[in-house]
């Protein structure tokens, strides 16, 4: 630096910003500001050019902004100190409107580049993101999913859960990203593979079981979509679990098996023969009151014995021991396959 005839400036200018300002440019700084103070000319567009190179090359380098924009400023500080008290007042007055103008002009062009920098590097970094998504969640080997993960710094070899969300937009993506995730658009959805808590939103959503590396991943992103595609038949809202759609997500999967069981199961309960409009509403209600007669009875605003007398016949009518556990279930999934295939054909 001795044979740098700005180094008294650029020494002056790191002490005051500090050591990180020596990875910029200083010295050329210093000449231009000289240049500028001294013949009262504003930047020209080439200046204004290498700086704005200057300002992504600080990008690229991890120097933060303000450190940037604080170097430039003091050294148009230093300049003026030192040049800028030359020729008379009237002279002095008009180069220091135009020092003013150089040290904006310079700061604006730093900032332009600096964050035209940023953006370059999130899109390059977003890109990368999504196609290690595609390549996680298809079918690219295990061995090379991971190599491309540890370059770009993602790790999943620990227990993950995926989330699928019905809907893209940069909000939803935002939101995983803040969370730490590794989230982008897949087919119309946003998909996250999650490290912790899935973050809640308004948003239908689907979210899979915690799965060991890539293939739990794979297992737990299937998982999701199944939840997704449950919920959005059942008209749910809100973070949607595979497990707490689990029947539904499994008994969904044969439509006309599913639709066999509902016919042959409640249909009995509809016929004129039955001679009761309500027994399909009683046993829905007994079901979501955990079998109690009592609540059933509060639920539907009659007397229990009613409830008792529903109950007996819909066992006649179906062939069904409700106090058969075996049986129980095959009603409630009848139950419930009903309810899947009304969404389904109302969707």
């Amino acid at each position: 630096m001795a044979s740098d005839p700005h180094a008294k400036d650029v020494r002056a200018v790191i002490a005051d910003v500090g050591e990180q300002a020596a990875e910029l440019d200083l010295s050329s700084w210093v000449g231009l500001l000289q240049r500028s103070a001294r013949s009262g000319d504003r930047l020209a567009p080439a200046a204004r050019s290498r700086l704005t190179s200057a300002g992504a090359h600080a990008a690229d380098a991890g120097l933060p902004l303000p450190t940037a924009v604080d170097a430039w400023l003091t050294a148009g500080w230093v300049v003026w100190r030192d040049a800028g008290t030359e020729g008379d007042a009237k002279a002095i007055s008009r180069r220091a409107g135009v020092m003013m103008r150089v040290l904006d002009d310079g700061a604006k062009a730093l900032a332009d580049g600096y964050v035209r920098a940023q953006q370059s590097a999130v899109r390059r970094d977003e890109s990368a993101r999504a196609t290690l998504l595609d390549w996680l969640l298809g079918g690219m080997p295990p061995d090379r999913v991971m190599e491309t993960a540890g370059r770009l710094g993602v790790d999943i070899g620990g227990r993950r859960s995926v989330i699928v969300v019905g809907e893209v937009s940069e909000a939803i993506l935002d939101r995983f990203r803040e969370a730490g995730a590794l989230a982008a658009p897949r087919a119309g959805t946003t998909v996250a593979v999650l490290t912790g808590r899935a973050p809640r939103g308004p948003e239908t959503a689907g979210l899979g079981r915690p799965g060991l590396g890539v293939a739990g991943i794979r297992t737990s992103y299937g998982e999701a979509l199944r939840a997704l595609d449950v919920a959005r038949r059942l008209g749910l809202r809100g973070v949607v679990p595979y497990t707490d759609v689990l029947p539904e997500a499994l008994i969904g999967q044969d439509r006309a098996t599913l639709r066999e069981l509902v016919e042959s199961t409640l249909d009995p309960l509809r016929s004129r023969r039955s001679g009761g409009p309500h027994y399909v509403e009683t046993v829905e209600t007994w079901l979501q009151e955990g079998l109690s007669v009592a609540a059933t009875a509060r639920a539907l605003q009659v007397h229990e014995r009613t409830v008792r007398y529903r109950l007996a016949r819909i066992a006649k009518l179906t062939g069904l021991d409700l106090q058969h556990a075996d049986d129980r279930f095959r009603l409630e999934l009848a139950v419930r396959g009903e309810r899947l295939l009304d969404q389904a054909e109302h969707a």
